[in-house]
């Protein structure tokens, strides 16, 4: 058949659609490919049974993420804020600051942090309501970093917290902060109410010395045991609770390491508790003290494993003296400090001093030294069973007070 050059047109035509087409078709697919990956539409969700715990109408809400709500819920009413009003060195002119703290009785009776009460001539409690009461000091102990405030509040602005059996804190349970960080009355609104922030317990054995201020280079305390914590921790957190699972405190926030991400500390519940009730009686606490420096060998076993015996000490339990306060208790029974160093991964570590292994029957870890010696009061004659030169001997001393 001949073509017509109209016929030869349309002919031309319809193959340059069917090649478009084809094109057009691979495109589409090609498309379709990469609608697939750009436009994600979720998949059908699994929802966890919580058929016997949590709300059932809110199965999103996960079985931690309830605890932590019914933590929060439950605590913050109890925990306050409090403001400060300090001299500053610029004549007429004050330093305001602040903290956290939480009731400990229906008395209306606050918890807090020594350092950020220390030579405030003004504090406020603000309480979870937004109202505001003077408050005043009723003790204060700069070496276990504690204070005690009271105001005049109606019985419904008053939540006391209660504390936790300390024995029975394990590392790596959870651990929640209130308090409340930067609550400066900033444009941020941080001031408004308390926060929380979770972690877990990340060790009990810290250590905290506690310089003397009036003998440089010398410390007058170590507050031992101290709690580790990854929950975020900020400058007005100080003072606040640290709290279980079961909304009970384990601890008094109290400090952080500047040098440190996600390193915070606080007191525990178990010096709280051995401080607090001469604190409110007495307004201070008078305790019984040694005059030493020493190492905890039970955490120094711990934490160097097989390196520990570069020390050459003939135990791993006990208290090794590094240093004796000329003129204290430990120096007028006649016991020795270090007297030689020893290299362990690049540190120096003051050897040769007197191991106490014992006090008054009781063995002595290292760690749990403070302890004992805090059960008994300035004047009291204790008998230490000691390690010196590989001899066990006994020696009485007299506690001093401080």
């Amino acid at each position: 058949m001949t073509k017509t050059p109209l016929f030869r047109r349309a002919e031309a035509c319809l193959l340059a659609l069917a090649v478009i087409g084809t094109a057009l078709g691979a495109a589409l697919t090609f498309w379709e490919g990469r609608t697939e990956a750009a436009i994600w539409e979720p998949p059908e969700p699994r929802r966890i049974d919580h058929s016997t715990q949590g709300d059932p109408e809110e199965p999103w809400r996960l079985e931690d993420e309830e605890n932590t709500i019914a933590v929060f819920d439950f605590a913050k009413r109890g925990v306050v804020m409090v403001s400060t009003e300090q001299p500053s060195a610029l004549a007429n002119m004050s330093y305001k600051g602040n903290g956290s703290g939480f009731f400990i009785d229906e008395e209306g009776h606050i918890l807090t942090n020594h350092h950020v009460i220390a030579d405030s001539t003004s504090i406020v409690v603000h309480t979870y309501s937004g109202k505001s009461y003077p408050a005043v000091v009723v003790g204060s102990d700069r070496l276990t970093d504690l204070a005690v405030l009271k105001i005049d509040a109606p019985e419904d602005e008053i939540w006391p917290l209660t504390f936790a059996d300390y024995d029975k804190v394990r590392v790596g349970q959870k651990a929640i902060v209130l308090g409340s960080p930067y609550a400066t009355g900033t444009s941020l609104g941080l001031d408004r109410s308390p926060t929380t922030t979770t972690g877990i317990i990340s060790a009990k054995d810290r250590s905290l010395p506690i310089q003397s201020e009036t003998k440089p280079g010398v410390n007058e305390f170590t507050i031992e045991n101290l709690i580790q914590t990854d929950a975020a921790v900020n400058p007005g957190n100080s003072g606040g609770p640290l709290l279980n699972s079961s909304g009970e405190v384990v601890g008094v926030v109290t400090a952080i390491m500047d040098s440190a991400m996600g390193i915070g500390f606080a007191v525990p519940s178990e010096v709280v508790l051995q401080v607090l009730p001469q604190m409110m009686r007495e307004g201070q606490v008078r305790r019984a003290f040694m005059g030493i420096q020493y190492h905890a060998l039970d955490v120094w076993a711990k934490n160097l494993g097989d390196k520990y015996s570069l020390l050459g000490l003939p135990v791993t339990e006990g208290a090794l003296l590094v240093q004796v306060e000329p003129g204290g208790p430990a120096d007028k029974a006649g016991l020795r400090g270090g007297n030689r160093t020893v290299t362990v991964d690049g540190e120096q570590v003051m050897v040769g001093g007197d191991i106490i292994v014992g006090l008054q029957g009781v063995p002595i870890y290292g760690s749990n030294l403070q302890r004992e010696i805090l059960k008994y009061k300035p004047g009291d004659k204790l008998e230490l069973e000691i390690l010196r030169d590989g001899k066990r001997l006994f020696v009485e001393i007299v506690l001093g007070s401080r």
